[in-house]
């Protein structure tokens, strides 16, 4: 590899990139800060070398980073091969970040930003689960920062565990392999053979979380506990405490289930995610899937049966929710026989009767039907939305709830301890 830094430059298909200064290494890769043609600055990350495994990890990491689409994930902008003697050594370049949560960290956090920004953590990790994917090497270090959108970003899955889903490889790790930093391993991680799953993730962040707000990794009893530094967080140990537990059992069993718990708490900044089975990228979970909104309910034809009936072919096979809409319309302009409530729906088909053999009739009576799927599309959006809206509302209702009530109970029995016998 070239040794003079304006001599290192990186090639594409695309666009070609200037080596400016290292800003980071590894143990088989390093880290560049370089200006691409049009004088934008980037950071771009090598493989030097590596094993076969290590370079189809690095394989793997591109593949899934290229394609995501959650803002906590670093983001792969380009990739390719530089040539050294005879040996090829893949890279791929990225936004630059000014920083990585390990300086934040150190510059002191105020109490009151940990769980915003801890909340982006969770929606990056959880959006790498929600593909069948476990970072397995978490840790402040790796968790940049864009200070203009003051967001944190999960990068480095290098080590993480990809699933033959998600790509077309599957990744095997040996078992003498060390693959993450023991400061952040979960136990299963520290052992050779152990099922390592995303608990072990959940572990890591229940550190992170911790360290966050005290500055210090949670290691054994007596650490520093949130509640000594931010009271009006205490309760936020009690989750940091399940997270780190021994047993991958015993931890929380997704990071979905922690953000209820946060939510609970009237952390409103707090999102649920879920995987768009439409369009197999990460949404909020209050999105609403909607079938109707990029593929609306058509007419397309229309026939003449037997027995003086209109038939009317539609684009699609409407759904259950769709047809109740239809046949409910509250508004709607009919010839008396030809209402909303009088079709009858058979796969693409809506029929009506027709009273007589009158293309004038049948005219309008297909004009008001067009109306009709018209307005029901428009209807069905709006109850899905305000449904989504309701159901969001009352899992919030109901978390506060149980959380009120079991610190109810633990107040009764603190207060019965105290009843001489």
């Amino acid at each position: 590899m070239p040794q003079n830094l304006q001599s290192l430059i990186f090639e594409t298909t695309t666009n070609s990139y200037r080596a400016v200064e290292p800003i980071g290494e590894g143990g088989a890769g390093r880290v560049y800060k370089v200006a691409d043609d049009d004088g934008r600055y980037l950071a771009l990350k090598l493989l030097h070398k590596g094993s076969t495994l290590q370079r189809r990890r690095f394989r793997n990491e591109i593949a899934f980073c290229s394609k995501n689409s959650s803002p906590n994930i670093v983001a792969v902008l380009d990739h390719g091969f530089i040539q050294s003697g005879r040996e090829k050594s893949p890279f791929y370049v990225m936004p630059l970040y000014a920083g990585t949560l390990r300086r934040l960290i150190e510059a002191g956090l105020s109490h009151d930003a940990v769980l915003p920004f801890f909340s982006q953590i969770l929606d990056g990790v959880e959006a790498a689960h929600l593909q069948g994917i476990v970072h397995r090497d978490l840790k402040p270090e790796n968790v940049l920062y864009d200070s203009s959108a003051k967001r944190l970003v999960v990068a480095d899955f290098g080590i993480a565990q990809f699933t033959e889903e998600a790509l077309y490889t599957a990744v095997e790790t040996k078992a003498q392999e060390r693959l993450a930093n023991f400061v952040y391993a979960a136990p299963e991680q520290r052992a050779r053979g152990r099922e390592v799953s995303a608990r072990a993730d959940v572990y890591a962040l229940g550190l992170i979380l911790n360290e966050m707000f005290t500055r210090e990794v949670l290691q054994g009893t007596g650490h520093k506990q949130i509640a000594s530094v931010a009271p009006q967080h205490a309760y936020v140990d009690g989750l940091v405490e399940r997270m780190v537990r021994q047993s991958p059992n015993e931890r929380p069993s997704s990071l979905a289930e922690i953000k209820r718990e946060l939510i609970s708490r009237g952390n409103e900044f707090v999102s649920q995610q879920k995987l768009s089975q439409l369009k197999g990228t990460i949404i909020p979970e209050s999105e609403v899937e909607n079938p109707i909104a990029d593929n609306p309910i058509r007419a397309v034809g229309v026939d003449y049966g037997a027995g003086g009936v209109l038939v009317f072919e539609l684009n699609r096979v409407p759904p259950p929710q769709w047809i109740q809409a239809f046949t409910a319309l509250r508004q709607y302009s009919a010839i008396v026989g030809n209402e909303p409530h009088r079709f009858r729906f058979e796969g693409t088909r809506a029929i009506t009767s027709v009273r007589r053999d009158d293309i004038g009739l049948m005219q309008i009576v297909a004009n008001h039907f067009k109306n009709y799927v018209q307005s029901t599309n428009e209807e069905y959006s709006r109850d899905l939305v305000e449904s989504q809206r309701r159901n969001i509302e009352a899992e919030k209702k109901a978390l506060r709830e149980q959380i009120e009530q079991a610190e109810s109970l633990q107040r009764m029995r603190a207060a019965v301890k105290e009843i001489k016998l």
